[in-house]
């Protein structure tokens, strides 16, 4: 079972990679035909906004005092923690 999870951990990085790239020529294709979307045989694809927020130095700030007073409190011990078993997964170099 591990030696199958490392080649479905390959072959899902491979496929990531491969729909990114088309994803990028699909976003480009309908851009330049000025459109929203795309009807096709195999399904719609929709161009969607999606925002990015650009904020204040005074949020910023405020953000970082946050971070500051969470590190305090990790480091205190105020702050508790709650551990749960993750797998991570490591392919060898060839």
């Amino acid at each position: 079972m591990y030696e199958e999870y490392a080649v479905l951990d390959s072959q899902i990085k491979k496929l990531t990679a491969q729909k990114d790239a088309l994803k990028v020529n699909i976003i480009e294709d309908i851009v330049k035909d000025n459109a929203t979307g795309a009807d096709t045989p195999v399904g719609k694809f929709t161009l969607a906004k999606v925002k990015t927020w650009t904020y204040t130095p005074k949020v910023t700030e405020l953000e970082e005092q946050f971070k500051a007073q969470k590190a305090t409190e990790q480091s205190t011990g105020e702050a508790t923690f709650e551990e749960k078993p993750s797998l991570r997964f490591t392919q060898l170099s060839i």
